[in-house]
């Protein structure tokens, strides 16, 4: 790195109840650059009012670090954003903004690694590849289907690449509609007016489309993995898929043209499924109807084997196609739900 005194770092963490990750979290972090440059480095805590030891464990284990500690009585973690962006320190010549979240482990050299990514593909922002991971037989099969492209769509900040070696060619750096977290230079974020208050999910989707209309980059590096930690029941899982779906139609109330052709199949899932119960219903000849559930059946079956093999337990043959019917179905309901908020004015700024 050129000379250290130019370069400052604000590694932004929003929290709300995370006692048990919080501590994993940091000590990834502080694992991942050299400690020569710690100096440089700050670590502001943006707590959206926790009411477990999130807190307390970060005061007692890390008061050692350049530390700052602030109440996000928003809760949002927009508002968690915009608050650490405030009071970051910008006295460097290069000051940059790294968002982790605390549900997540990081790789080494994490940091120095963003500043790389953000110097190299001159991006408003550089983000990370995202890998999910569980802790027990539930949370692995949804890790398993979050990582595959099968199951999520071919998101390219969920595309895993372990082959090659890091930097040894331009192409590790993937043009994208969005990333997993990323890393900007404040003057970028705070020329755009930062993360959109109105938002409680998405946020960052809808940051990175005024990124890109503002005619910077928004790019994934293909080997930085950051390790998400999955939620670990299954009313927590459609619970999140549900306000995904429900906060996209929000973004497309403000940026109708950001609508991905792959993200409209939950949607489609979940109207197929509607009418098939509305044509059973009505119809008095349901040949057309079996015909058409036999094509679907075996289009399915080999969407469920295309996500097993990669994880080929046998438990997984039954928790894959439950979880896969979680995330589409609620993520299309939330999408529809959206919709007729949007054409009742809900979604009207």
């Amino acid at each position: 790195m050129e000379d250290k005194k130019k370069f400052g770092f604000s590694v932004i963490i929003p929290t709300r109840n995370e006692e048990d990750y919080i501590e994993e979290c940091i000590n990834s972090l502080l694992d991942s650059f050299e400690l020569s440059y710690i100096d440089n480095t700050e670590f502001i805590i943006v707590d959206g009012m926790s009411t477990d030891r999130t807190v307390d464990i970060i005061k007692e284990k890390f008061s050692h670090i350049n530390l700052k500690i602030l109440e996000n009585p928003n809760l949002y973690q927009s508002y968690a954003m915009n608050i650490g962006i405030e009071n970051s320190n910008d006295s460097a010549e290069f000051s940059l903004i790294i968002r982790a979240d605390a549900h997540c482990r990081y790789p080494p050299n994490y940091i120095f690694n963003c500043y790389q990514a953000s110097r190299s593909s001159r991006g408003g922002n550089a983000g990370s590849i995202q890998k999910a991971i569980g802790t027990n037989i539930f949370t692995r099969a949804v890790a398993t289907v979050m990582n595959s492209k099968f199951g999520m769509g071919g998101v390219k900040y969920r595309r895993q690449n372990s082959d090659v070696n890091y930097f040894d060619r331009e192409e590790n750096y993937m043009e994208a509609d969005t990333a997993y977290l990323g890393c900007w230079r404040k003057s970028d974020l705070v020329n755009l007016g930062g993360f959109n208050e109105e938002f409680q999910i998405n946020e960052d989707y809808e940051l990175n489309i005024r990124i890109r209309k503002s005619g910077k980059l928004v790019t994934v590096n293909e080997n930085l993995e950051v390790s998400y930690y999955v939620r670990n029941s299954l009313f927590g899982l459609v619970k999140q898929f549900f306000r995904y779906g429900l906060w996209k139609t929000k973004t497309l109330s403000i940026h109708p043209d950001s609508l991905k052709k792959r993200q409209l199949a939950p949607v489609l899932f979940v109207l197929f499924l509607v009418s098939l119960g509305i044509g059973y219903s009505i119809l008095p000849y349901y040949q057309v109807l079996n015909w058409i559930i036999g094509i679907v059946g075996f289009l399915w079956l080999i969407l469920i084997i295309s996500i097993w093999k990669n994880s080929p337990r046998i438990i997984n043959i039954f928790l894959i196609p439950i979880v896969v019917l979680s995330m589409h179905i609620s993520w299309g309901l939330g999408f529809l739900f959206g919709l007729t908020r949007w054409i009742r004015g809900g979604w009207k700024s």
